[in-house]
């Protein structure tokens, strides 16, 4: 009974205010923790916008810079682990 019912041009309303006053929010810098996956050597790393995947954070600059090799998703040797298995 003390319910208020929302009409049809109410929320027409609201949707076309909400469009009109859209403002675009850049993403905060995030850190990144890189763990070698051979001896738990760990980097952190700032990231300042997602990657172009959106799942990949971490750019090769990043990488290179940080001492890190990527092999897979999410998966890390550090410079003188990836030397040792091969993989550089």
């Amino acid at each position: 009974m003390g319910y208020a019912q929302r009409t049809s041009s109410d929320s027409s309303t609201s949707s076309s205010e909400d469009s009109t006053s859209h403002t675009t929010i850049s993403a905060p810098p995030r850190v990144e923790v890189l763990r070698c996956s051979r001896c738990a050597k760990c980097v952190e790393t700032i990231t300042h916008s997602p990657g172009s995947s959106g799942s990949q954070g971490v750019s090769p600059d990043d990488l290179s810079a940080s001492g890190m090799v990527r092999f897979g998703h999410n998966l890390y040797y550090c410079d003188r682990c990836a030397k040792i298995v091969g993989y550089t």
